[in-house]
């Protein structure tokens, strides 16, 4: 169905006469049809009164006809439904949340069932260190219902059994369909049905064909009122279309069912009017738009890259074919074409190379790529860093870092699956996780120092990478870098950037967590200072972990990361009351003259709550701090 651009209205009866006594009389305009009685989608009825804008001030009081409170109500069942099935397709993943407990609690007496000072309430306490957001809740029997951002579920989750007001509250996951009150969804329903009906009546199953031609003659359509004004017919379009989709399980089903469609004889002026049959049916075979009022090529220009596998396509009765080189331009936007108005453009094995040339190849993989010069720096270096960590952390730390070289760790959890990252979300310097750079963590989650970096390492689970010698489990990128600092302070000297990326097999004997994690590691390779036990050091190194694999039970290969001797192992952190935590955190302000706020960030990050250590990590970054870190009298 091709939208309007005028108002409609329905049937072809004349015009009530007016009365001559002064009498108040409603006025129908005639419905616009051609000798065919196809309804125009041209400009508004002549003799009718344009719209007075947004305000709708032309329909107000008791001269408002009844087709026009007809239209009115099945634009808001329109939007209903049409506008709750797009939700699902929204830009940002979204999930259903149903909160249990609210009629419980004491927040039960507010206006609204305590259903905004909840969700303030989980916004608050999900997580501190980011803003969570979350949707417009409804309370339908005994839940709220919520729309959250998938990210942030794992978040809320954590607040599942949590007391609120007084009761303890459940969240759930759910996919069930979010509640839209009974009134309009009675509404919507029926709507559905009465377009379900149009489009079951124009369906060829035979010939796979959607026959949406002069929709203006539709006894259905005309009654709910579809034609009232352009911006229903467009809406109307959009379910029809949303509908047609919705009757197949899979879109292999979708393409295979309706192979054509036909728009021809609804006065179409530009193909925006139906620009969602693209998104529902992309893969057409053949399509009819004869007979419209499409007048230049960029009317449907639109779909220039849309519809790929159009084998047919008829635009006969529309203006545009009178435009000079009309049937080569059109050929040229669908690679398939065969058939223009009846006419072999093109054969299929044309259509083929056509298609072909239109589809964009990947990117190769390339293999490792190394350029570290004729003293294989990078190689040496890696056989040894890699070695070094699975067994010796300190030794690495000794070898290869100074008191310049700096360390960070980026986790990348996947949503829900948090408890798999415990180990590493208290070192994190993830920004999206820590809801931007002002967040004061994100200074103190970067490690300088090679003592400080090994001590950091030794809380880290242990792990076990493949050797260099299998090349297929590695991709390594070696290149020059220039330009940095020399550290006899004359000049610049030529480093090395070393880009890693791999898997290691992890053993996390704190949490009894065994698997296998993919990983990205990037270093900044720099000469030594003098008397360095090698002619070069790391001066950044970047760990970024992304996806971890549980492993159901130990193989054989994991305890021998797991109990290897010289294998780093998780420090016990004995619990601390939250009296002894307030004392630290006074004393550790009174010895560096930071806030509370810094010294217990000090304390439970990298140090967790090591008072030796938090001391020693302050003495680190202490030139990094903003002065807010600091108290006023310091």
């Amino acid at each position: 169905m091709a939208p309007p651009s005028g108002p409609r209205g329905g049937g072809n009866r004349r015009p009530t006469a007016r009365t001559s006594r002064g009498g108040v009389s409603k006025h129908r305009a005639a419905v616009r049809t051609d000798r065919d009685g196809d309804v125009s989608m041209g400009g508004p009825t002549p003799g009718s009164n344009p719209p007075t804008g947004p305000s709708g001030r032309g329909n107000r009081g008791r001269g408002a006809s009844r087709g026009s409170r007809t239209s009115s109500r099945l634009a808001q069942n329109l939007k209903s439904y049409v506008e709750g099935a797009a939700g699902h397709g929204s830009r940002y993943a979204k999930t259903t949340l149903k909160i249990l407990g609210i009629k419980n609690s004491k927040a039960a007496s507010n206006p609204d069932g305590g259903v905004k000072s909840l969700l303030e309430f989980i916004e608050r306490k999900a997580d501190k260190d980011k803003k969570i957001i979350l949707g417009r809740g409804t309370l339908e029997g005994d839940y709220v219902w919520v729309k959250a951002n998938k990210d942030d579920v794992a978040s809320i989750m954590r607040l599942n059994g949590y007391s609120y007001a007084g009761a303890p509250i459940t969240i759930e996951e759910t996919t069930e369909p979010f509640p839209t009150g009974s009134k309009v969804s009675k509404e919507a329903a029926d709507t559905r049905q009465k377009l379900i009906a149009v489009l079951a009546k124009r369906y060829n199953a035979e010939q796979k064909l959607l026959d949406l031609s002069a929709l203006g003659t539709d006894d259905i359509l005309g009654n709910l009122g579809t034609f009232g004004s352009q911006s229903l017919a467009e809406k109307s379009f959009k379910a029809l279309m949303h509908l047609a989709g919705t009757q197949y399980k899979t879109a292999e089903e979708r393409k295979d069912g309706i192979q054509s469609v036909s728009l021809a004889r609804n006065e179409i002026s530009d193909v925006d009017q139906v620009f969602t049959l693209a998104y529902s049916l992309p893969q057409l075979r053949r399509l009819d738009l004869s007979n419209n009022k499409l007048d230049s090529l960029s009317k449907i220009s639109k779909w220039k890259h849309e519809f790929r596998w159009l084998e047919e396509l008829y635009l006969v009765g529309n203006p545009l074919t009178s435009l000079t080189g009309y049937a080569t331009e059109i050929t040229q936007w669908f690679p398939c074409l065969q058939v223009l108005d009846g006419n072999v453009v093109r054969t299929p094995q044309e259509a083929a190379e056509a298609l072909k040339a239109m589809t964009p190849n990947p990117l190769p993989q390339l293999p490792s790529n190394l350029r570290d010069g004729e003293n294989n720096v990078a190689s040496i270096f890696l056989r040894a860093f890699f070695q070094l960590y699975d067994h010796d952390r300190p030794a690495l730390a000794a070898q290869f870092y100074d008191a310049d070289s700096v360390f960070s760790l980026t986790a990348t959890p996947e949503p829900g699956r948090e408890v798999d990252w415990k180990s590493y979300l208290k070192y994190s310097r993830n920004i999206q996780k820590l809801g931007g750079s002002r967040n004061p963590a994100v200074v103190q989650r970067l490690f300088t120092g090679a003592s400080l970096i090994a001590e950091m390492w030794k809380s880290l689970p242990a792990t076990r990478h493949a050797t260099l010698d299998q090349p297929e489990l590695w991709l390594i990128d070696c290149h020059t870098f220039p330009h940095l600092a020399d550290p006899s302070g004359h000049g610049f000297a030529m480093g090395l950037m070393i880009n890693v990326h791999g898997q290691f097999e992890e053993a996390d004997t704190t949490e009894d967590l065994f698997g296998t994690r993919t990983f990205s590691r990037s270093f900044i390779l720099g000469p030594s200072k003098a008397g360095a036990p090698h002619p070069y050091r790391v001066i950044s190194d970047q760990l970024t972990l992304h996806k971890w694999k549980r492993q159901a039970a130990v193989t054989p290969a994991v305890p021998a990361v797991a109990v290897a001797p010289t294998a780093p192992v998780a420090v016990g952190v004995p619990v601390l009351d939250e009296a002894t935590k307030a004392q630290l955190i006074q004393e550790l302000s009174r010895r560096t003259g930071m806030n509370a706020q810094y010294s217990e960030l000090c304390l439970s990050g990298t140090a967790n709550w090591n008072f030796d250590l938090a001391l020693k990590s302050f003495e680190e970054q202490k030139a990094n701090l903003p002065p807010a870190a600091f108290t006023a009298s310091a």
